[in-house]
């Protein structure tokens, strides 16, 4: 795998990059004119590979990060997801952004209270996997397990009443 700083100082291996809505049109209408290398790359942001992965699936287009980071540049593509809290390479949390930092908080919170609402003692392993969660994208990969739980629980129309809004504060921020 490629270096460190073959990556630069914006784009992490194990950040989520997903397509705006500017990226999604282009898809559709074409105006931009882009490379085909770069228009195959565009199509392959999806949302829930990482940077790293779409670039291990991306090797035969001979394109690298600087071709994701002018995909962004153009409004193509935003992040998602930061990395994950810990990686192999380094030890260190990714910085937050004050906005990632609120929505982590105020959806922890939501989620916490919802396990203690609808799943009581049942939900006790649930509750310890979420306090081990660190960022928005372990709350992600949190989500499906406990949208599960829920419609064990309480059935489909009611949970996914009750995670819709979860996914979009987890993923949007609203």
């Amino acid at each position: 795998m490629r270096s460190r700083k073959a990556w630069g100082r914006t784009m992490n291996p194990g950040e989520i990059y997903a397509k705006t809505d500017d990226g999604v049109r282009e898809l559709k209408e074409r105006k931009l004119n882009l490379p085909i290398a770069l228009r195959s790359l565009l199509i392959m942001i999806d949302g829930n590979r990482t940077i790293g992965e779409v670039l291990e699936r991306a090797q035969s287009l001979r394109v690298d990060a600087s071709a994701l980071a002018a995909l962004e540049r153009a409004g193509l593509i935003t992040k998602r997801f930061s990395a994950p809290s810990v990686t192999e390479d380094e030890k260190a949390p990714a910085p937050r952004s004050e906005d990632e930092v609120e929505r982590f908080i105020a959806a922890q919170q939501q989620l916490s209270d919802l396990i203690n609402q609808h799943l009581g003692f049942r939900g006790y392993l649930m509750m310890m996997r979420l306090q081990r969660a660190e960022n928005l994208r372990d709350l992600h990969d949190f989500l499906p397990d406990f949208a599960q739980a829920l419609i064990k629980r309480i059935g489909m129309d009611a949970a996914t009443a009750i995670v819709a809004p979860l996914e979009r504060l987890i993923v949007r921020g609203t």
